[in-house]
C-alpha cells in the first residue's frame, strides 16, 4: 500500500514540474506593438549603434526557414544586436511568440504591427517598400541602411561585420 501511495505521489509531483515548466514556456515575453514612429524609437535607443531589423510573418514560409538561421546567427554573434518585427496583426502576438521561442530566438527583441493601416507602417519602414517578406536592413553606426530583400544570407552578415557593422 505504501508503495502505491509513494508512486502516486511521485507521479503528481512530476505531474506538478511538467505543468509548471509548461505554464513557464507559455508565458514568454509578448512582442511590443509596432506602430507610426516606432522605428524612429528603436533607432533613438541605439543612437551610434550598429543593428539589424528583420521583418518576417507567420504566413512567410521562407521568413520560417530563415528564423533558424537568424538564431544560429546570433549564437555565432553574441553581441549583435538584433530587432525582430512580425508584420502580422497584433492578435497574432502569442503565436509570432510560440513560434520565435520555438526556433530560438525567444529572447531577441520582437514587435508586431500593431495598427489597421499595415500600409502606413510599411512605408514609414521604407517608401520602396512594398511588403514583400522577409526583409531586412542593416544599420551601420552612423543609422545608413542597407536593404535586402528575400531570405538574408551569410554574405549579408559577413559583409556587414566586416565593414565594421
Amino acid at each position: 500500500m505504501k508503495t502505491v501511495a509513494r508512486t502516486l505521489m511521485q507521479c503528481f509531483l512530476m505531474l506538478s514540474l511538467f505543468l509548471a515548466g509548461w505554464a513557464g514556456a507559455q508565458a514568454g515575453e509578448q512582442p511590443r506593438a509596432y506602430r507610426a514612429g516606432s522605428l524612429a524609437q528603436i533607432a533613438q535607443a541605439r543612437q551610434g549603434k550598429p543593428f539589424v531589423v528583420l521583418l518576417w510573418s507567420l504566413e512567410c514560409s521562407v521568413c520560417m526557414k530563415e528564423l533558424d538561421f537568424l538564431a544560429k546567427t546570433l549564437r555565432e554573434h553574441p553581441g549583435m544586436d538584433m530587432v525582430l518585427i512580425s508584420t502580422d496583426e497584433a492578435s497574432a502576438g502569442g503565436e509570432a511568440s510560440s513560434v520565435l521561442e520555438l526556433h530560438g530566438l525567444g529572447k531577441a527583441e520582437s514587435w508586431i504591427f500593431a495598427e489597421d493601416d499595415a500600409q502606413r507602417l510599411r512605408y514609414e519602414i521604407d517608401p520602396a517598400w512594398y511588403g514583400e517578406l522577409p526583409r531586412a536592413y542593416f544599420y551601420d553606426a552612423a543609422h545608413k541602411r542597407i536593404a535586402v530583400s528575400g531570405a538574408v544570407e551569410k554574405s549579408h552578415f559577413d559583409a556587414w561585420l566586416a565593414a565594421g557593422k
